[in-house]
């Protein structure tokens, strides 16, 4: 069986609206303070539960990195770095946009337009970012056939798992998957009837949040 653990990151400054009302693009700062106190109580779990992921995989964001960081200190494995598990690219030319802009922005794409647009020059489309997400994860899969991967990365990956993973219609991605910071999400691949089929064992898990693990 392959089991693929999706972990969202902690609460990061890029996550947070700028004071000038703008949102950033570019994440220069990592995680807030709470972030990182996310990231210390769901590796103090996973050292409870005993947890021995085969392979760690992170997206090369900031955010990301520091995130599994934290947590593989307990559990006494390296993170890989992988660019391709990256939350959408916004580029480099463009540091922030006004928030007005960048909520319209989702909202077409909500609605079904702009799934080509670059929101700022080098960026990546909407389309693009689910193209990558989609060879991401089957890539991480084959790859690492028959072990547990813990996999830490971004919402927007988590989201698209469910239609990569699912085959389900990719607006679900977008209108009823909301991960929270440092949430775990896994799922395994078995063979069934001679297929390999996908499970969602479980998601948006945050007990170490809760207090309930």
């Amino acid at each position: 069986m392959t089991t693929i653990w999706l972990i969202r990151h902690g609460e990061a400054h890029v996550n947070q609206p700028n004071p000038d009302g703008t949102f950033s693009l570019i994440d220069r700062h990592g995680l807030t303070d709470s972030g990182v106190q996310q990231a210390q109580l769901l590796r103090d779990r996973l050292v409870r539960e005993e947890i021995r992921p085969d392979v760690v995989v992170t997206s090369s964001f900031p955010r990301a990195q520091q995130t599994a960081a934290i947590v593989c200190e307990g559990l006494d494995v390296e993170p890989q770095i992988d660019h391709e598990i990256q939350e959408w690219r916004p580029g480099d030319e463009a540091e922030a946009i006004p928030m007005g802009e960048a909520l319209g922005s989702w909202n077409r794409i909500l609605a079904g337009h702009d799934h080509d647009v670059r929101i700022a020059p080098g960026a990546e489309s909407h389309n693009e970012f689910l193209a990558r997400v989609d060879r991401a994860l089957t890539q991480i899969a084959d790859e690492h056939d028959e072990r547990t991967v813990l996999v830490f990365t971004h919402g927007g990956v988590i989201g698209r798992s469910f239609v990569t993973f699912l085959d389900l219609p990719p607006q679900r991605s977008l209108l009823g998957i909301r991960s929270r910071h440092t949430s775990i999400t896994e799922w395994r691949r078995t063979v069934e009837l001679g297929e390999p089929t996908w499970q969602l064992s479980r998601y948006n898990d945050v007990a170490h949040l809760d207090g309930d693990s």
